[in-house]
This record gives C-alpha cells, sequence and structure tokens, in this order.
C-alpha cells in the first residue's frame, strides 16, 4: 500500500498534518506521525491514534539510527514542519540517498527579513548563557544522525567550522545548500516566499506559496452567539481580553517564571480596568509550573479554542508576534503588544501601522479603551503579505505533492 509518513519534532504538531490526512487516505495512502517526543519528555505511549491519525515514538523502533527507521517504514514521500535543524538535514540526505521524496511544510509565518538580525543575536546571546543545555538528548541524537550521514572526515570538520562560527544557520536561519533540497517547500505568505528566496538563497522553483492551511477552518467556520461562546468555554466576564501565548522560550531569554512575572504585570492592569484575562496557550507550552498562578489570579487558560469566536467576542487581543495575528487582522480586531519590561527588544513581526506597540505599562493603561484600528492599512498589509485567503489550502498543498507523486 502506497504510504505517506509525517515527520515532527513532537507529537503535539500533530493538527499541521491531521488537516491533510483524510484527503490522503481517501486517494489510497496509509499514514503515520514519526515524532521524537521521547528525547524531550518522559511519554506514556509510545504510539497512539488521535482522530484517525496514527503517532509513533522513534522509541517503538529501538535503534538510534534514523535511516534504520525510514528503511523499515519505507514510504513513499515523508512530510516534515521544519527545514534547517541537523535532525531535518540528516533526514533530507536519508530521503535523497533511498529516492523518497520529501516535503516541508511551513507552520507558521517567518520572521520578517527586517527582524532577522535582532532575533539572531538574541539566541546567540541566550545560547552563550545556557550553554550546557544545548548537550541535551535530543541535539545528541541529531548530531549523531548528522554525522553518520555526512560519510566524510572533511564534512564533518566544515560542519563543526561552520557551526562554531555561527550555529542559526543550523536552527532557524538555513542559508541554503544541497542538503536542504526539498521536492517542494510550501510556504504560507508571498512574505514568506520572498524571504527563502533572498535572506535564505532558496531556488525560486523550490519554494510555493500555498496560503495557511491553519485559516482553512478559520475562514469556513461560523460566529456563533456570545453567550454560547463563553458558556462552552467557561469564560466567565464578558468583557474579556484575548491573549496568544507565543510559547516564548529560552531563545528568547524567558522561562516560565520570567513569563508569568509578565502577565502578573499585564493582568493587574486589565483587572483594574474591569476585564479579565483569557489565555489561548502554545502548544510548547509547559503549564505545570504555572496552573496555580492561574488560580489564584483568576486567569482563564484555554489549550484548545474556536479562534474565530475567541478573537471576535474579545475587547481585543494581546500577542507579541504570534502568528496567529494574522487571524485577528482578518477580523479586523485590535492587536495590542506590550514591549516593556521583559518585552523590551522582543522583534517586532507586524508594522506598527497595522498592530500597535506599548513601550511602557502607561501608555497601555492610558489607550485601554481604545479599540479602534486601520482598516485600510490592514487591508493592504494582508494582501501584500497574506494574500489569498480562500479555506482552500489544504486541498492545495495535498493535491500537489499527490500530483507530483503520480508524475515520477
Amino acid at each position: 500500500m502506497k504510504k505517506i509518513l509525517y515527520y515532527d519534532n513532537w507529537d503535539k504538531g500533530y493538527r499541521n498534518f491531521l488537516r491533510l490526512d483524510p484527503i490522503f487516505k481517501e486517494n489510497g495512502y496509509s499514514t503515520i506521525l514519526l515524532h521524537t517526543s521521547s528525547l524531550v519528555d518522559e511519554i506514556i505511549e509510545i504510539d497512539k491514534e488521535i482522530d484517525g491519525l496514527y503517532l509513533r515514538d522513534i522509541s517503538f523502533y529501538n535503534t538510534k539510527r534514523l535511516r534504520k527507521i525510514i528503511s523499515s517504514e519505507a514510504p513513499d514521500a515523508i512530510i516534515m514542519l521544519n527545514l534547517s535543524f541537523m535532525i531535518d538535514r540528516a533526514l533530507i540526505r536519508i530521503c535523497n540517498d533511498l529516492n523518497i521524496k520529501i516535503y516541508h511544510l511551513s507552520h507558521g509565518m517567518l520572521i520578517p527579513s527586517d527582524s532577522i538580525k535582532v532575533v539572531k543575536q538574541t539566541i546567540k546571546d541566550s545560547s552563550k548563557k545556557n550553554l550546557f543545555s544545548k548537550f541535551n538528548k535530543k541535539n545528541r541524537y541529531a548530531l549523531f544522525n548528522y554525522l553518520v550521514e555526512l560519510k566524510s572526515v572533511t564534512k564533518t570538520i566544515s560542519f563543526f567550522y561552520k557551526a562554531i562560527k555561527n550555529h542559526t544557520n543550523y536552527t532557524l536561519f538555513p542559508i541554503y545548500s544541497e542538503e536542504l533540497k526539498v521536492n517542494k517547500s510550501f510556504v504560507f505568505y508571498p512574505s514568506d516566499y520572498q524571504i527563502m528566496v533572498k535572506d535564505f538563497g532558496f531556488p525560486k522553483e523550490m519554494i510555493e506559496v500555498i496560503g495557511n492551511p491553519e485559516l482553512d477552518v478559520f475562514y469556513n467556520s461560523q460566529i456563533i452567539e456570545k453567550t454560547t461562546f463563553l458558556n462552552t468555554n467557561n469564560i466567565k466576564n464578558s468583557n474579556y481580553i484575548g491573549y496568544f501565548d507565543d510559547g516564548l522560550s529560552k531563545t528568547h531569554g524567558w522561562n516560565n517564571n520570567k513569563w508569568l512575572a509578565f502577565l502578573k504585570d499585564l493582568n493587574d492592569i486589565i483587572v483594574s480596568k474591569g476585564s479579565s484575562l483569557v489565555i489561548k496557550l502554545h502548544p510548547r507550552r509547559d503549564i505545570k509550573e504555572c496552573i496555580s498562578f492561574f488560580e489564584e489570579n483568576n486567569i482563564t487558560y484555554l489549550s484548545d479554542v474556536d479562534f474565530k469566536n475567541f478573537i471576535h467576542h474579545s475587547k481585543f487581543i494581546i500577542s507579541h508576534f504570534s502568528s496567529v495575528i494574522v487571524y485577528v487582522l482578518l477580523l479586523n480586531k485590535k492587536v495590542k503588544s506590550p514591549r516593556w519590561g521583559e518585552s523590551r527588544g522582543l522583534e517586532e513581526k507586524y508594522p506598527n501601522n497595522i498592530i500597535e506597540y506599548f513601550y511602557s505599562k502607561k501608555s497601555f493603561e492610558d489607550s485601554f479603551s481604545s479599540i479602534e484600528t486601520n482598516k485600510n492599512e490592514t487591508q493592504k498589509y494582508l494582501y501584500n503579505t497574506v494574500g489569498k485567503v480562500d479555506g482552500k489550502s489544504t486541498k492545495r498543498v495535498v493535491n500537489k505533492i499527490l500530483n507530483d507523486l503520480k508524475n515520477e
């Protein structure tokens, strides 16, 4: 039977593949999501099924060699969500060697060109402070598989030279080389295409704009009555402020303690204005250390939510640079982005005529009731960066892969 193998670093990103899965199965393909969650966390289920999608951790195979796993599964094609890390490079080398087609599907809006330099420096500074953390189980596994696939002492020496000189080329900011050559890289927006081609040097013919599959459900969903939405999500204050957690991590110099300190600051202002804070958590967020804080401060947190209604029924939305800010702009809702305290210096992913940045608590407090948007500028921005939103991105990417497989 024909097979599609999905690959990701963890099992929490399964929704990126779940959207595609039914269409592949309708076309006679079996599917499996291979992930490496056990390299980061203790896992209870090595393999499991979620909404018809089968997920399997690498520990199932009892081998450290990624090549052996791929060979045993023998898929017709692999779809991956990242295109830069060492493990991605190893996987691409394996696929090219075994004549397996491999596709990259972007899972978010890329960092804008004018913010790349700032983020690179932040990552470098953070890495110096947390050097020991880089030798974790996940990175050791990735390095082992990458070096094994190089099969050359000269290439190994060259890798270490390049990685020591600028390791960000092996993280979020990949400069194109043959070891990143996939059959096709599908990105969300025209702006992403420009970044991949101009900033990272990828061949134009390798990159294709397909729209944002995440927006398909958003585009096609309906607005429901506010009381129904509030009751369904146990939101008690109808005058709530929605907050999209960006999953700020150590790469941005944040940890849970810094995030909670920021939330305390933010929540105090919101409560003083008679509103309440409702947080849509990022999938990466480990909330075990946060739950008592949320309860003590009467903060509602949601792991999953209907984005369209969450945004529509909020007073306004707060976020630093989340990709889902695009959803807010599509609904012409106000976005307020803090840049005071711990937030100072974070990259500004969106222009300041589209969302509003606040560099002091006082400016945020003073403009709390201001929720007007610049609709004309927002529409121009969406047209130039997001492009067409038609609710058909998922079908587009699957059909392109299916046609490619048929023509091999």
